[in-house]
Formats: C-alpha cells, structure tokens, sequence
C-alpha cells in the first residue's frame, strides 16, 4: 500500500482548482465578449402610437393626437435621452437628445432647455421637472410631445457621475469664458473658477457646465458654453490612450448612471464611434424664446422651427414628424415661428 503524499495531493488539487479558475475566466469572458453587441429593441415610434394608448395612466399629462403611424426606424442610427439630474429635487438640470447615426457616422446633440413649456396641465410645465413628477416615463413621454418619437435608450447622469466620467477620461482642457463665481448652499454648491484656458477636472467641468447667474442671456448662455464643453470632452474621450481603456471607462461611467443600455451595448457603442471625426459632431439647441408666464420663466418652443429640425437632423423615422404629432403651447410670442 503505498504512503499517502499530502504535498503532492495539494499540488494536485491547487492544479484543479487553477484548472477550474480558469476555464471559468474562459466561460466570463466568453460570455462578456457576446454580449457586445449593438441595443436590442425599439422604442422609436410616433408619439401618438404610446402616448395615446396609456395616457391617462400619466396625472396631467394632456393627449397630443389620436393618429398613428406605421413609421419605421431608419437602420443604423440610435437616438438617446441624455441628462444630468441635481443633488436637492431630481430635476434635470441638462436635457439633451442625441442622435447617433453609423451610417453617416455623425453624432447630433439637441440641447432642451430645461424651462421649457410643455403641452400640460401640471403647476408646473417645466421640463426638468418630468423626472421628478413621473421618474422616466414621464420624462421620456414630455420630450417625446416635443420632438414627435420616443428614443431607443436613456441614460441619466447625477453630479457625482459626471464627474468621475470626466476624471475617468483624465479630465479636459477648456477655455472658461469668464470668471465663475456662485453659491447656493440649498445644493452645497460653490462655484470659483477663473476665466481662461486650463486643465477641469470632473466637480470643475459639472460646476462649469451648472453656471448660469452671470450671463446675460442665462440658461441658453449655459447651454452655449455646454455645447462647447461637448466638443472639447468628446476630444479627449477620443485620444487613443482613452481608446484602449474603453471597457475600463465604460465600467466607471455604467456604475454611476441610471439608464436601460446594458454594459455590452455600451462598449459595443463606445466601439462604433471611436473613429468619428470631431467634425462631424453638432450641436443644436431646441428653437424658441424666453416669456415670463404666471410669474414663472419658460422656453416657448417655434413649433416649426423644430419641426424643420428635427426632420433634417433627428428623426430616426422613414416619415417626416408633423405638427400633429407633437404639442407645443403656443401665445402670441411664439405663434407661427
């Protein structure tokens, strides 16, 4: 009978379990690799298709049409609900509708301004205050009466996200565009950032991108600035050295963000625009003018100002959007525009 030989039986079992880790590493990666992919589903319809079935399920929300549309998505392009929610009410602080397009490899930006009326019989009409009425449905469903279809995905942003998004992609240089200086102790918020070109780390491009008390014309000043924020963030995102860590960022960005684009569509979208050109980013903000309405500041929409813009730069339909499928408030200072 031979002698047991407990060091070379741990050997062996070490052996197994090494043997084991690593088909299991194998079988996760495997697994990870096929879930990269592109977004499955499609909630791009005409607003009048889920709008007008469930309605009444939304308090306050009025009814846009009772029409609907056989409209199909145009193939390979995405569009996306992006905002950033604050830290005190979950209002959306910054609204945007993103349209990516493979095909043209193109990406365009729609800036909401977050006062903007909307077609309801809520207190308050303001857009930002949807998410925190209604959480995303709601959100998804208001935007959707202003633009006419409802996007494929969303993702919402809280300060905190943004700024490890940004320190994630080692930070950006920008040119402030004047001395920044604010304080609100309602949010914890203080703002002391001087004028010029220099190196923003994450809380300094949020408190960047929240300033709006010192300009004249006030948030669509801050969306201004905004918009140039996006093209210098997209510049650095896109460096090759933040190319190679796209899963690692990825990560970062998926662990701070609500949104329904699960982590293999988020790498495998991340994937498809590595390459595009700067220049072929845009920015656009949602036409009208500001009124003063029962003591409140809103953003009237033109109505056929957007119309015309979102047909040339955002639907992803086969059909033009009308302005039967949208509803837009319209007084006197906005009418007919």
């Amino acid at each position: 009978m031979k002698k047991f030989n407990q060091k070379k039986f741990i050997r062996n079992m070490l052996r197994l379990v090494s043997l084991g880790l690593a088909v299991w590493a194998i079988v996760m990666l495997v697994s990870f690799i096929t879930s990269i992919r592109p977004p499955e589903g499609n909630k791009t319809l005409n607003i009048v298709d889920q709008v007008s079935n469930d309605i009444d399920d939304i308090p306050g929300r009025t009814d846009t049409s009772g029409q609907s549309s056989n409209s199909q998505p145009e193939e390979r392009s995405y569009t996306f609900l992006v905002a950033a929610k604050d830290k005190v009410a979950d209002n959306t602080d910054t609204i945007m509708l993103v349209k990516l397009d493979l095909g043209k490899k193109e990406i365009n930006i729609l800036h909401i301004p977050r006062d903007t009326m909307l077609d309801t019989n809520r207190k308050v009409k303001k857009v930002n205050s949807s998410y925190q009425v209604g959480g995303i449905e709601l959100f998804e469903k208001d935007v959707a009466s202003l633009t006419g279809f409802f996007v494929n995905r969303y993702v919402l942003f809280d300060i905190e996200g943004v700024e490890k998004a940004v320190d994630a992609i080692g930070g950006v240089y920008f040119d402030v565009p004047q001395d920044m200086k604010y304080y609100d102790p309602t949010q914890n918020l203080s703002i002391n950032i001087k004028k010029g070109y220099q190196h923003l780390t994450g809380e300094q491009v949020v408190k960047v991108a929240r300033y709006r008390s010192g300009y004249f014309n006030g948030d669509i000043g801050r969306i201004e600035v905004q918009q140039k924020l996006i093209k210098a963030l997209a510049k650095q995102a896109l460096k090759p050295e933040n190319i190679l860590r796209i899963p690692e960022i990825v990560g970062i960005i998926m662990d701070n963000v609500e949104t329904d684009i699960d982590l293999g569509n988020m790498i495998w979208l991340a994937n498809q625009v590595k390459d595009f050109s700067l220049d072929n980013i845009h920015t656009y903000m949602l036409p009208g003018i500001d009124a003063t309405i029962d003591g409140l500041s809103y953003w009237l929409p033109y109505k056929n100002e957007l119309l015309e813009l979102i047909n040339d730069k955002f639907n992803p339909l086969d059909t033009p959007i009308t302005d039967e499928d949208v509803s837009i408030v319209e007084y006197p200072i906005n009418k007919g525009k």
